[in-house]
């Protein structure tokens, strides 16, 4: 059992949704109670026979004068790392005189930022950043683009789990995937577009046909497009009035497609309540969509009978809680599903969001990633709950296509975008969650032509152990993780699970530290064996001593 003492009450909301992520035994420090570990963001209170002490905080502490440590200097937006895994910090962090076996150290100074000491029966660990404050700015802020590749929060778990373990202290954990699986994918289609007919002499089409006979000429003769992608863009654009007086079929029209491909994967589409509306403040015009979900009501059926999901793509659900309840309203009509989650239009969000959305009455919201980075920007690809909210989500955006290709954002070419999800993928693999995925609507279809790509992406994650799930899914999942709840029982520990009437498909895993060794992230398996025990749907007793 870990217990936390927090320095001020600030810390809490932020420390109580780390321990969801992280799902082992804990409970905020309470006096007179024995812990196996005990970690501090402040001084340490009376200790009572704890194996180890972890100090977490800039400082300076008690504990540093009276062991003779000095602060050598205090910054923020550094990086640290442990030999195998880099940490970016956010918040203030105290380095401190070079050791010979430091924990952590300040990349690109040698600086030390963690320290261990060895005080009779016990270690403590003193650590120069403040942990729950890492966290709150993670959920909160999240990362810039040039972190965006770095699972930071995922991180900090990995670090206090290592930590742990090597003070020969066993760990109990419910990991964040379903027993079977390392991770879970979510494919998801934002649609902006239903079709190229709603759009005449309008931007949407100039920047079509601009980009279909112009930007793809260019992108062939710099050699970052094949001739054949010139050849298909220029036979659409020339077959345009065909397509307007509904001789041929119109090419962004691609729900079918995405159907085929993803046979037996299953996916969620969102789709725009109202057309023509760019949404209230400053919205630009171009915001605005040239359809309705009322315009698309012949996709409803095909998709959830393969096992999808339709949520809703919002566009002033973000900042108006009576705007926010017209637009679900829309989507409960034409899907006869109460339960819905949402993405906002261009990702617009801000730091009442999560509040609004809740009151509105959705069930999660899928808006926090980049428009132009790929990755973690919270630090993890785990659902988590966001500040202002006490039921509603937040399911992170991992990989969107636009980002990935579109000129002024990260424009990659294929080799490199499939490297670089390549690297996301096996992130994912190491230290679960949810892979979610967006890829629009129309992005099968010319000028963009990005299906081919699609497919290999799904090749790749098809090769590790995942589950595909929709949105919904996978955010049911993580409640039911959620309600698991760790209860002290004698010298054991009791894991009860409020489950939803269906099978559960948590695990529970015990690490052994005499079983294990650690090299990178990955704890691997030496002799003995590390124990992933399915749950039973109320309980499930397991030691912890």
């Amino acid at each position: 059992m870990i217990g936390v003492y927090l320095q001020n009450e600030e810390e809490r909301e932020s420390a109580a949704e780390f321990f969801e992520l992280f799902k082992t035994p804990w409970e905020f420090y309470r006096g007179g109670e024995s812990y196996d570990v005990l970690l501090s963001t402040g001084e340490c209170p009376p200790l009572l026979g704890e194996k180890l002490v972890i100090l977490y905080g800039s400082g300076p502490f008690l504990f540093d004068s009276n062991h003779g440590l000095t602060v050598d200097s205090l910054r923020g937006g550094c990086i640290v790392h442990d030999g195998y895994l880099d940490v970016p910090l956010y918040g203030e962090a105290a380095t401190f005189p070079a050791s010979d076996t430091p924990l952590l150290k300040v990349k690109g100074s040698g600086r030390s930022a963690a320290l261990v000491f060895n005080t009779g029966p016990r270690k403590v660990l003193r650590i120069g950043y403040n942990l729950f404050g890492e966290i709150r700015h993670l959920l909160t802020m999240g990362q810039p683009p040039e972190h965006a590749t770095i699972p930071s929060l995922d991180h900090h778990i990995a670090l206090l789990r290592k930590w742990i373990l090597c003070a020969g202290i066993p760990v109990m954990e419910i990991p964040p995937a379903p027993a079977g699986s390392d991770f879970m994918v979510c494919l998801t289609h934002d649609v902006d577009f239903a079709a190229i007919r709603n759009h005449r002499l309008d931007h949407t089409l100039a920047g079509f046909l601009h980009r279909a006979l112009v930007g793809t000429t260019i992108d062939f003769l710099k050699g970052r497009s094949r001739w054949r992608k010139v050849v298909t863009n220029w036979k659409a654009a020339f077959q345009l009035p065909a397509v307007y007086t509904g001789v041929m079929k119109d090419p962004w029209t691609q729900y079918a497609e995405y159907l085929k491909i993803e046979k037996g994967m299953k996916s969620t589409f969102y789709f725009i309540p109202f057309r023509d509306s760019p949404g209230n403040g400053k919205s630009p015009a171009r915001r605005s969509c040239r359809y309705d979900i009322s315009d698309v009501s012949a996709w409803t059926a095909p998709i959830l009978s393969q096992g999808g999901e339709i949520g809703l793509h919002g566009i002033d659900a973000w900042n108006d809680v009576s705007k926010g309840k017209e637009e679900l309203e829309r989507i409960r009509q034409a899907t006869g599903t109460n339960e819905v989650g949402v993405r906002m239009h261009w990702l617009y969000f801000g730091p009442e969001s999560p509040r609004i959305l809740e009151q509105a009455g959705f069930l999660y919201d899928s808006t926090w990633g980049y428009n132009d980075a790929v990755g973690f920007r919270a630090g993890t690809g785990q659902p988590f709950r966001p500040s202002g909210a006490r039921r509603l989500l937040e399911l992170p955006l991992i990989i969107q296509d636009t980002a990935l290709f579109y000129k002024g954002r990260m424009g990659l070419d294929e080799d490199r975008a499939l490297e670089l999800c390549r690297a996301v993928i096996d992130k994912a693999r190491r230290f679960g969650g949810v892979l979610v995925v967006n890829w629009h609507h129309r992005s099968l279809a010319p000028e963009r032509l990005w299906g081919e790509f699609y497919r290999k992406l799904l090749g790749e994650i098809g090769k590790k152990r995942v589950l595909f799930v929709t949105a919904r899914e996978a955010v049911d999942w993580f409640q039911e993780r959620r309600s698991a709840v760790f209860v002290r029982n004698g010298a054991g520990v009791r894991v009860s699970v409020h489950g939803n009437g269906r099978p559960s498909r948590l695990a529970l895993r015990v690490y052994d530290p005499r079983s294990i060794y650690v090299d990178s992230d990955v704890l691997h398996r030496v002799s003995g064996r590390t124990a992933e025990v399915s749950m039973a749907r109320n309980a499930l007793w397991g030691s912890y001593n």
